[in-house]
């Protein structure tokens, strides 16, 4: 984040009275996490903010400091004088939620993601930031603004996911240098990880029914969920955001692939990769997009059908990638 944007961004937070921030369908902790970083500080300088996702907040995310602040709508009747678009690389990405052009009268979108389509007022676009929440605490920093416990917690948090708890190769000098500096400000990593990736009976069971469908051939790993796995087991759709990392952790596997029905003709497909393979490749294939070593999409097609395409698509890639 240069000096310029810094100056910009604080300019327009400082002339706003009526911020709304908001990130993509289906919420994950970068999103999450950095958002709530913001909503804490804007909320001590005397700002109007509006934290508003399209869906719901994954409910092992209730534990960070403002989460009762986030609301998740279809549609937003009212103006803002700036919105804040975390990690969407693409409008659509929100939910169509709001129309910007309408009812905002500056934008500026945050993200980290390659091939970010720059539709903001303002653009600060990273493809090397490991998450948007670096980028938060960049800027903050930059503004000279005091990170306590509670903004320190939800950076923390937005980076041990979009890092795999550091497992992924996007795990830097400077992720660690930031993370040491979050943890003296207050940010507790047991607590944190023991919320993130805690489970329960419920989920227990589903993870058993999800592994026992795992298949493995050629170094490529997937798996799936459907509607009637979660509601025999009473599980929640949150409860799986870390299943994938399961799969990815298996030694043979360079590519892992869980798919999530859902609908009759709606299925996810959540993408992991180490050893240098690239998912987003594959994802954008399919509408999706995401980063090297973690992508997905949605397919409008059934899980079956939707399963079949995608590994065929991965064999391809993988048959070509290792020639």
């Amino acid at each position: 984040m240069t000096e310029n944007e810094i100056a910009k961004i604080r300019e327009k937070i400082f002339q706003s009275k009526k911020i709304l921030i908001t990130t993509h369908i289906n919420p994950d902790g970068d999103g999450i996490g950095s958002g709530l970083a913001l909503v804490n500080k804007l909320i001590k300088l005397k700002k109007k903010v509006s934290f508003i996702n399209r869906d719901p907040l994954p409910k092992i995310y209730k534990f960070l400091p403002g989460s009762k602040r986030v609301k998740n709508l279809s549609k937003i009747n009212e103006n803002f004088d700036l919105a804040i678009i975390l990690e969407c690389p693409e409008i659509e990405r929100t939910g169509n939620i709001i129309d910007f052009k309408k009812q905002v009268k500056y934008s500026i979108n945050i993200d980290h993601h390659i091939g970010n389509m720059m539709y903001a007022d303002l653009n600060v676009i990273d493809s090397k930031a490991a998450a948007v929440g670096i980028q938060i605490y960049k800027m903050m920093k930059g503004f000279n603004w005091y990170i306590d416990k509670d903004i320190a917690t939800c950076i923390y948090t937005s980076i041990i996911i979009d890092t795999g708890s550091f497992r992924y190769s996007n795990t830097t000098p400077e992720v660690h240098l930031i993370t040491a500096e979050l943890i003296k400000a207050g940010a507790n990593p047991e607590f944190i990880a023991s919320e993130v990736y805690a489970t329960t009976k419920n989920s227990t069971e589903l993870f058993r029914r999800m592994l026992s469908e795992l298949k493995i051939i050629k170094n490529i790993g997937w798996s799936f969920i459907t509607k009637d796995m979660l509601k025999k087991t009473r599980a929640d759709e949150s409860d799986t955001d870390n299943f994938i990392n399961s799969i990815r952790s298996i030694k043979e596997v360079d590519i892992a692939v869980l798919f999530k029905e859902y609908g009759k003709n709606i299925t996810k497909a959540s993408f992991r990769s180490k050893n240098g393979f690239d998912v987003n490749v594959i994802a954008k294939k399919f509408g999706g997009g995401g980063h090297k070593h973690a992508a997905g999409c949605v397919i409008s097609q059934p899980l079956k059908k939707a399963e079949k395409s995608v590994i065929s698509e991965i064999f391809q890639y993988y048959k070509d990638k290792i020639k």
